[in-house]
């Protein structure tokens, strides 16, 4: 019952350990892990999956569910960051990558990040709703059908929302490969605290 208590982040936090502490064990050693973005959050994914030693390979699914798909990573450095397969989870949750002290969990996020932008399919769709809502107007102001202003403002604003998002995720991936570089000054050589461990 005092669990249900707290503020709303605090309880969202408890949630997100809770759920992180369930999809631990499928970091046994297996070729391929995949947790859908409804299971866990992207950055907790790949701060679990770091910790075990997984890396990010790809994504699969489309729109509003997504299994993002992990291996074992084969550079050494992260087998000598990786906690042990079968590590409980009680024992897990001291590790780096969930204090934002791992170099390598911030890394791995930021390939996620660039790895899901599909710019091949955005820019194209941009376009085409940028054309539109010209024509829109074009047709609302010489054939007095004002109407049209309506739509045309919707899919200017499609636009905006969409090159917003693009900005977001090449603001959220320099970010992160910033805090990576940061990290691997401050704990060379593989940058993480093995003090948290």
């Amino acid at each position: 019952m005092s669990s249900d208590r707290g503020t709303f982040s605090e309880r969202l936090s408890r949630l997100g350990e809770r759920r992180r502490a369930d999809y631990a064990p499928l970091f046994d050693g297996r070729p391929e892990v995949a947790i859908a973005n409804t299971q866990l959050l992207p950055d907790q994914a790949a701060r679990l999956a770091t910790a075990y030693g997984y890396r990010y390979a790809r994504t699969r699914g489309h729109k509003s569910v997504r299994e993002r798909v992990f291996v074992p990573d084969p550079d050494p450095a992260a087998r000598y960051e990786a906690l042990p397969p079968g590590t409980p989870w009680e024992v897990a949750q001291a590790h780096p990558a969930f204090h934002g002290l791992s170099a390598r969990a911030a890394r791995n996020h930021a390939a996620m990040i660039k790895g899901e932008r599909k710019p091949a399919k955005l820019v194209p769709v941009m376009v085409v709703v940028a054309l539109v809502a010209g024509g829109m107007v074009v047709q609302a102001l010489t054939g007095d059908k004002a109407v049209l202003l309506v739509p045309a403002a919707f899919f200017t604003l499609l636009d905006v929302a969409l090159a917003a998002m693009i900005r977001a995720g090449f603001r959220k991936q320099r970010q992160l490969e910033a805090e990576a570089e940061g990290l691997m000054r401050r704990f060379p050589p593989h940058g993480f605290a093995p003090s948290a461990s």
